[in-house]
């Protein structure tokens, strides 16, 4: 471990501080709203075994997928018992602390034409049922998937996927979701005829609508996700070629997230490596993957080695992945400075933090500074850091004022809406806290200079 001191002095006093361990873990974080899930699938017409599910959900897991299957009604509304079923399954995700990835489907067998309704005014009278029960759980919903019809709720195979019938079916989610949780869609080319108006250099994701693929490496067009035609040469509203496609994913992916199923393509994965992988999943900016489907890719994964040397030498392609998938915040520098330099009256101190991960951070964060004396008594917390938005890649930096004294430092995050903890990738206390280092005056630095 490094011995890092700084020395600063403010009027009289004179203070120093020692850096904490910094050193990346490579274990995956168990934090809100990113990694692995799997997926839990209910006909909503039969009560499910409660007891039963709380023995097939993964206690490291963060996010769910839950999968309701509402093709018993096909050719009428939901019934009393039917919305409060659906209801009844997201509180016990939300009783777990789940964020649910919630898709609600007429068919999860492949058999969608048989299985959705012959008039289209009823699928928009199920999405507006979905939604009412969505609105009361708003707490728990990460992200709501596609818009009830296709194969497995996977917008493929349906007479309802012409633009005009998208933009229906988009209008009645908006209108009821808002903001509250995020919507995708399963090709850019769908997100694009819904967002006519952005067409250009210059547009941002001001409704929360994402992308999900349940394709990833399943071909070289990720199972018909991509198309064939550049950018410049195609319209707005139909597939481009796989490469402005990942362009276009990872532009997207700034303001709200992707993730689905990575499949095993004969023919095409063989001819990936661990480095061209991982490069696609951060072109994709790729926040969320079933931790079960495709389980041969997934071996494959755990066969090969990490890309990249350090810390993740020695791990599994798969190891790194699933610590990646998401945001991963890592401080990588910390130290002490005289703030009059930058027009301020204390000393600062300087927080580097990177987001690692492949995706970014969608949901509002507080990063906050604890301090604890030599009697490990808690000070007061200092001003809170509020983050969102926050990119992969991005590097960003935090600051607060110090003082001399003799007192450990520890930085925090929560999520804002419930305050559940956000771990960073660095070693943390059994509170989840990581130790950025002491602080302490000149007179009392002797007993702290062999510290390890």
């Amino acid at each position: 471990m490094k011995n890092l001191f700084h020395k600063w002095s403010t009027g009289s006093k004179r203070g120093y501080f020692k850096e904490g361990d910094l050193t990346e873990v490579t274990e995956e974080l168990s934090n809100p709203a990113r990694g692995w899930y799997q997926i839990h699938t209910f006909r909503i017409e039969q009560e499910p075994d409660f007891d039963e599910l709380e023995w097939c959900v993964h206690k490291r897991d963060t996010l769910a997928l839950v999968l309701m299957d509402i093709g018993f009604f096909r050719d009428r509304d939901l019934d009393e018992e039917a919305l409060g079923r659906c209801g009844r399954i997201l509180r016990f995700f939300a009783d777990r602390k789940y964020d649910c990835i919630v898709r609600a489907v007429y068919d999860h067998e492949g058999r969608a034409v048989e299985r959705e309704p012959f008039f289209f005014k009823q699928v928009l009278s199920h999405l507006r049922q979905i939604c009412s029960v969505l609105e009361q759980y708003a707490d728990c919903v990460f992200v709501y998937q596609g818009m009830l019809v296709g194969n497995w709720g996977e917008m493929h195979t349906s007479r309802f996927l012409h633009e005009d019938k998208l933009v229906q079916m988009a209008e009645v989610l908006r209108s009821c979701i808002g903001d509250r949780a995020y919507l995708a869609v399963r090709r850019p080319a769908f997100w694009r005829m819904l967002h006519r108006s952005m067409d250009g250099e210059n547009w941002s994701c001001l409704d929360h609508m994402g992308l999900f693929d349940d394709g990833i490496f399943g071909s070289e067009s990720h199972l018909g996700t991509f198309g064939i035609l550049a950018r410049e040469e195609a319209a707005w509203n139909v597939s481009w070629c796989r490469e402005d496609e990942l362009a276009f994913e990872r532009e997207l992916g700034q303001y709200a997230p992707n993730g689905g199923e990575a499949v095993y393509g004969e023919g095409f994965v063989e001819g990936m490596t661990p480095e061209g992988i991982v490069r696609e999943l951060k072109q994709m900016q790729v926040t969320y993957l079933n931790r079960v489907y495709d389980a041969k890719i997934l071996d494959v994964w755990k066969e090969w080695s990490c890309p990249g040397q350090g810390v993740w030498a020695e791990k599994s392609l798969y190891d790194f992945v699933g610590a990646h998938l998401g945001y991963r915040l890592l401080v990588r520098k910390v130290s002490v400075s005289m703030a009059a330099r930058r027009g301020h009256g204390n000393s600062l101190l300087e927080v580097d933090v990177e987001n690692t991960g492949f995706g970014g951070l969608y949901q509002e964060a507080e990063l906050y500074l604890e301090s604890l004396d030599e009697k490990g008594q808690s000070c007061p917390v200092e001003p809170i850091q509020q983050v969102k938005g926050w990119s992969s890649g991005e590097k960003k930096q935090f600051f607060w004022k110090v003082d001399p004294g003799n007192y450990r430092l520890y930085l925090s995050a929560r999520r804002k809406r419930d305050g559940m903890r956000i771990r960073f990738a660095n070693p943390a206390d059994s509170e989840g806290r990581t130790f950025l280092g002491r602080i302490c005056q000149e007179q009392g630095l002797h007993q702290y200079t062999h510290e390890r």
